[in-house]
């Protein structure tokens, strides 16, 4: 599919787009910077609680299938910076002017280490990512995409439940243990308080108890 997207400073950003249906994602191949940004879905943001919209997952360039991979076929260049790996980020925090706080903008570096890109490459690319992220968000087949990568990554979260669930299992098994130990010394105690209060015994000048003769006497 090919479009023209006009970001909000008023330039044409020739598009050519390709859906995922495997990964659950869309690639827009983008003239301009003569390379591919890659939008999908965070995987692991879906247990998160701090928001209640999934968290997007750029990629700078075609997503491989490592997920140790850095530097990816098909980058964008932006102002002859070679842009890498991935970025994190969601929809509502998009501001079109600037980067910084919502998008991280990588230039390629080594296999350690990819330094932030300079300040203009920073604004451009935010101004390209709001643009293409917005026309994303707004095509029918987005809420398609989006169920294509949760059904990807299903099978994984179910084994990391699985495992959760075998871990909080034992942790019942002891803590039911401890709570039937609790219990039985609270009844002990109850025992005791039910019991009232022992009488006091007189006591000889030595400090010895007495006697019940001399109790009596």
């Amino acid at each position: 599919m090919f479009t023209v997207l006009t970001t909000p400073a008023g330039r044409k950003l020739h598009v050519s787009v390709s859906l995922d249906w495997t990964r659950g994602a869309a690639l827009y191949r983008i003239a301009e910077v003569d390379g591919t940004i890659t939008l999908g879905w965070s995987s692991g943001h879906y247990r998160c609680d701090c928001c209640t919209e999934p968290s997007i997952e750029l990629t700078y360039g075609k997503p491989g299938d490592s997920p140790f991979t850095r530097h990816f076929e098909d980058p964008p260049t932006v102002f002859g910076v070679t842009l890498a790996a991935q970025a994190v980020y969601r929809a509502s925090t998009m501001e079109p002017s600037r980067a910084r706080g919502w998008l991280v903008v990588r230039r390629e570096g080594t296999d350690h280490h990819d330094p932030d890109a300079p300040d203009g490459t920073r604004r451009r690319t935010a101004e390209i990512v709001y643009t293409i992220t917005r026309h994303w968000l707004a095509q029918p087949w987005a809420r398609q995409l989006h169920r294509a990568h949760e059904q990807r990554n299903a099978p994984a979260r179910l084994r990391q439940h699985a495992a959760a669930i075998r871990d909080l299992e034992e942790k019942i098994c002891h803590l039911t243990a401890e709570l039937a130990e609790e219990l039985t010394a609270a009844e002990e105690q109850e025992r005791v308080i039910s019991a009232g209060p022992v009488a006091p015994v007189w006591q000889r000048p030595d400090g010895l108890p007495a006697t019940s003769g001399q109790l009596a006497a």
